[in-house]
């Protein structure tokens, strides 16, 4: 072997070009995997992300627009597609919002965001994308149609009752002031469209069975809930009749246990998940007797986040 000669002058410089190269190489590798997995978009100049609904990171949605401006929707047969297996996709074409806050007055103080002090309006803009199928552009026109004749009722607590409003504030735009009414009841809520001779209603049952929470002064969270698990006879002469039925039942039922009333006034604690079957067992017993499956269709809505804090009394 040679020995090293220190006054020898080697050429480093091929050496490092194939180092420096291939470091940039591999940082930018990195650097755009990063960006897709991880993006930090420009609100002004945006194109729509969606939410991964098995994972906690964002993946940029590649999509075509369309000669308006929108990103272009291929329209499947949702005959033959499950609607409601899909996730949230961030939509920044200029259908979305659907309608805005100053735009409806049939919307309630507390479901007004923007109003209530919310910084932006970014949220309005996520759309449900099917996985197997896209779907149409909302058009109020054809809801309506849908509608004519009809009764569609929300069941069940605050949630129900937000999904109705935001129903009646996509639709109420195209219908005059003098073919529209809106009215608030003890349990009910009612939006009536004259020349559809149709209605969008909601009903208040939290707990779909009855509970001393029913009454509209006992409705702030401010009193343990006492349910009665086997009775809904009351609630349900409330749906019957109804084209378009639409229950959910889940925040309400947060406590470890539940109080379950045996007769007037006493109450047996029963463990969380006993206690929602058998709800459960008594509405779909009630569905089964009641509704006429020619005529009516019945939906039942899953969990979803809590959307307010509560303050509980002897707590």
């Amino acid at each position: 072997m040679r020995p090293f000669d220190k006054t020898q002058r080697c050429n480093y410089f091929p050496m490092l070009t194939i180092v420096t190269f291939s470091t940039l190489f591999f940082g930018f590798f990195c650097y755009n995997q990063y960006m897709k997995t991880i993006p930090f978009p420009d609100f002004k100049h945006q194109h729509p992300f969606q939410e991964s609904s098995n994972s906690t990171y964002v993946q940029l949605q590649e999509t075509n627009k369309a000669d308006d401006g929108d990103y272009e929707r291929i329209v499947s047969p949702l005959e033959e597609c499950d609607i409601f297996t899909g996730e949230w996709v961030f939509d920044n074409g200029s259908s979305h919002p659907l309608y805005k806050e100053d735009d409806c007055e049939f919307l309630t103080d507390m479901v007004t965001c923007l109003k209530n002090g919310r910084p932006e309006s970014l949220y309005q803009k996520w759309r449900w994308q099917p996985r197997d199928c896209s779907l149409p552009k909302f058009e109020a026109n054809l809801l309506l149609e849908k509608l004519r004749g009809k009764r569609l009722m929300f069941v069940g607590d605050s949630i129900n009752l937000n999904q109705m409003l935001s129903m009646v504030c996509m639709v109420q735009s195209i219908i005059p002031p003098e073919k529209k009414s809106f009215s608030y009841a003890s349990y009910t809520t009612v939006f009536k469209m004259k020349d559809y001779n149709a209605t969008l209603e909601f009903c208040w049952a939290p707990f779909l069975v009855e509970s001393n929470v029913d009454p509209p002064t006992m409705r702030y969270g401010t009193v343990v809930p006492e349910v009665k698990l086997e009775s809904i006879s009351k609630h349900g002469d409330n749906w019957k009749n109804v084209d378009y039925l639409i229950f959910n039942t889940y925040i309400w039922w947060r406590y470890p246990t539940m109080k379950a009333l045996n007769g007037a006034t006493d109450s047996v604690d029963v463990d969380q998940n006993v206690a929602y079957e058998r709800a459960l067992k008594s509405w779909a017993k009630w569905v089964e007797e009641n509704v006429d499956s020619n005529r009516t269709s019945v939906f039942f809505s899953s969990m979803s986040p809590t959307h307010m804090k509560y303050k509980l009394a002897n707590t």
